[in-house]
């Protein structure tokens, strides 16, 4: 009876809930109200909304994921860092945050078309989140930048993650009826020990990537401290010239050298 009911302990009372026979999302609303009688009885109101639902659903995923590889974006990758961050310190424990960059991506987008490219894109991100321990922390943050993000728990695969990555990057891809190879550079931190916040690990994974590049790319780096005034006085250079080149070059002085 209504009496016993245990909806019935509370004047209002809504909530969703998802019917597998019917696979559909349904809202629910019970309210007391008082019959013609003067009974007390249960109003059930059901209504179908599987509709807003699904659309809540996409909007999510857009807000989240990268549009063409579906990986998630680097809002998402922001908010799991400092979320991962947070929780080793608190467990007191350790875990990684990898940034790859492909190696002259550019030479692929301009010699087969950017269509190819954002094949090979897929295709990355695709054997990324086959590997065992980054499945789910998989990120597109740039054109061609990843953000993978190797969790407290799984940092015992570390060692194994890096070797599985470098396979899938020495097998060819196969773009245009042909077979193309491409490799990356990778730099790592360590967190929480080679930072707390957010955009500081991601600056100081990006310099030990840059290091990678500069040992002659196709490696990883681990990020070290020592090293880093000596990346970043590089990187800005490499900064301040590319902007001077996107203005006409007006900043830079000729000198000759006779010989």
């Amino acid at each position: 009876s209504c009496e016993n009911c245990d909806k019935m302990r509370k004047s209002y009372e809504r909530w969703e809930t998802y019917d597998n026979r019917y696979q559909k999302w349904f809202d629910i609303r019970m309210s007391d109200i008082t019959w013609v009688d003067g009974s007390r009885v249960a109003l059930c109101n059901i209504t179908d909304i599987t509709t807003d639902k699904k659309y809540e659903k996409r909007i999510e995923f857009q807000a989240n994921n990268d549009f063409l590889t579906g990986l998630y974006n680097r809002m998402r990758c922001e908010s799991d860092i400092y979320e991962a961050v947070e929780r080793a310190k608190a467990e007191d424990e350790k875990g990684y945050m990898m940034f790859l960059d492909l190696d002259d991506f550019k030479h692929i987008n301009d010699g087969l078309g950017h269509q190819h490219g954002d094949m090979l894109l897929k295709m990355i991100s695709m054997g990324l989140q086959q590997i065992e321990g980054i499945t789910d922390s998989c990120y597109r943050v740039g054109g061609d930048e990843f953000v993978i993000l190797v969790l407290p728990e799984n940092k015992h695969r570390l060692k194994a993650i890096v070797q599985e990555i470098y396979e899938m990057f020495n097998t060819p891809w196969m773009l245009n009826g042909a077979e193309y190879y491409s490799t990356m550079s990778m730099g790592i931190v360590c967190y929480p020990d080679d930072g707390e916040e957010v955009n500081e690990l991601i600056k100081r994974a990006d310099i030990a990537m840059y290091d990678a590049k500069k040992a002659g790319k196709n490696t990883v780096r681990y990020y070290n401290a020592k090293d880093e005034r000596t990346s970043i006085k590089r990187l800005d250079v490499e900064k301040n010239m590319r902007s001077a080149i996107a203005v006409g070059g007006m900043e830079f002085e000729l000198y000759i050298q006779p010989i």
